[in-house]
C-alpha cells in the first residue's frame, strides 16, 4: 500500500485512530459524566469534525453547535471562542496519541519497536490529516498551540531515549542533552516528512511498511550509532 493511499487496516497494534471517532467512543463507554461535561464533550467532538474537515480557518461556532445540536449560546458556556476550543480539542489530540500508542511486547528489538512505531504514526497522520495541518499552522502563529506540540515532541523524545538506553546502557554514560537533541531531530523530521506526503501530495514510491522500516532505519542509526 502507498503511503499516500487511503486508510489503513484497523484493529492491528499498528493502526492508528480518527480523534473524532476515538472521541465519540471514549464517550460512550465513559462513566456516567454530568450534563455539562457531556455537553462539552460533544462540542469538542462537533470542533474535532470540522477541524479535520475545513481547518481552523473555516471553524465557525454556529457550525460547531448545529452539528452537535445544541443552541447557539450554549458553546459561550464552556469557551470564549474557537480558539478555546481549537485549543482543548487538539490537547486531546496529543493526549489520545500517547493514550493509543502501541505498548512494547516482550522480546521486541528497539528496532522493532520502531517499526511499529512508525507505522502507526504513519496511519494516524492519514486519519487525522487536518488536525495535523491545523496543528502545525496554530503552532506558528500562537504560543499556547506551540507549547501543545513542544511538549507532547519532548516527552516523547524522553521516552525514545529511554527506549535506546534500555537496548544500549553504554548510552546513559554520553550527555543527555546531545542525546535530547538527535531524538527531537528525528522526530521533526518525520513530522516534515509526512506533512509533505499526506498535506502536499508528495508520492516518494514507498508503501507504509517500506516508509516505516526506512525511517526506524534512521532513527536507530542516528541514535544508536549502529545499524540494527
Amino acid at each position: 500500500m502507498s503511503a499516500t493511499a487511503g486508510s489503513g487496516a484497523t484493529g492491528d497494534a499498528t493502526s492508528g485512530f480518527s480523534l473524532p471517532e476515538a472521541m465519540r467512543a471514549e464517550l460512550e463507554t465513559a462513566p456516567k459524566l454530568s450534563r455539562s461535561e457531556m455537553t462539552r464533550r460533544r462540542l469538542m467532538i462537533a470542533a474535532a469534525e470540522l477541524i479535520q474537515d475545513s481547518g481552523f480557518g473555516g471553524l465557525k461556532v454556529a457550525d460547531i453547535c448545529k452539528r452537535a445540536d445544541f443552541a447557539h449560546g450554549t458553546f459561550y458556556l464552556h469557551w470564549k471562542d474557537k480558539r478555546g476550543v481549537a485549543h482543548d480539542v487538539l490537547t486531546a489530540f496529543m493526549e489520545a496519541i500517547r493514550a493509543h500508542r502501541p505498548q512494547r511486547q516482550p522480546g521486541q528489538s528497539f528496532y522493532e519497536r520502531l517499526v511499529i512505531g512508525h507505522l502507526y504514526y504513519i496511519d494516524l497522520y492519514r486519519r487525522n490529516i487536518g488536525l495535523m495541518r491545523c496543528q502545525g499552522q496554530l503552532a506558528d502563529e500562537l504560543d499556547e498551540f506551540a507549547a501543545i506540540g513542544l511538549n507532547a515532541n519532548l516527552a516523547f523524545a524522553r521516552r525514545v531515549l529511554r527506549a535506546a538506553e534500555h537496548a544500549e546502557p553504554a548510552l546513559a554514560a554520553q550527555p543527555v542533552v546531545q542525546r535530547l537533541a538527535t531524538a527531537l531531530a528525528c522526530v521533526a523530521m518525520v513530522d516534515k516528512l509526512l506533512h509533505e506526503i499526506f498535506a502536499r501530495g508528495l508520492a516518494i514510491g514507498l508503501g507504509d511498511d517500506e516508509l516505516a522500516r526506512t525511517l526506524s532505519l534512521s532513527w536507530h542509526r542516528s541514535l544508536l550509532g549502529r545499524d540494527p
